[in-house]
């Protein structure tokens, strides 16, 4: 996703997001691109979390899909971990841009099956919004750090981090 891009995919992605969070009860969620880059998030207080979430989801992502072609199970829906307190769903959201990776975070106020259900009608939702039915040319590495940063910046404005 191009640089000039990334403010109407984000802008488009804010609304849906905050929805799925309301209805399937979560705590936190984050949605990112393959390559970590940040499109929505909520319930993150700091920057330098949503950036380690950011990453880590998308490397997640990329293993849980190696593991899949290796062991031959074709493409794997989503993961779940299920923690004592809190539990994970990790999932792929297919757009006709790119497919992005959505993280959520939730614990005894929501179930896994809720958390589907909302994933469902997102998935939805997002699939059929206007600003991701363009085609636009996917970022090259020279430009990676920049729209980073830029996503980051539209998430937590600058007079909103708290310094790292």
């Amino acid at each position: 996703m191009k640089h000039t891009e990334l403010p109407h995919v984000v802008r488009a992605l804010r609304d849906p997001l905050h929805a799925f969070v309301h209805e399937s009860r979560a705590r936190i969620a984050i949605l990112v691109s393959r390559s970590g880059q940040v499109l929505a998030q909520h319930g993150f207080t700091s920057t330098y979390e949503v950036m380690n979430v950011a990453s880590l989801a998308a490397a997640a992502h990329a293993s849980s899909n190696m593991l899949a072609d290796l062991t031959h199970a074709g493409h794997w829906k989503h993961l779940f971990h299920d923690g004592a307190e809190r539990k994970m769903f990790l999932a792929t959201l297919v757009t006709p841009l790119e497919p992005f990776v959505l993280v959520v975070i939730f614990d005894r106020q929501s179930s896994l099956g809720l958390v589907q259900l909302f994933f469902d009608r997102l998935s939805k939702t997002v699939a059929r919004l206007p600003e991701l039915q363009r085609g636009v040319e996917r970022t090259d590495l020279a430009s990676f750090e920049k729209d980073l940063q830029a996503g980051l910046e539209r998430i937590f404005p600058v007079d909103a981090r708290e310094e790292v």
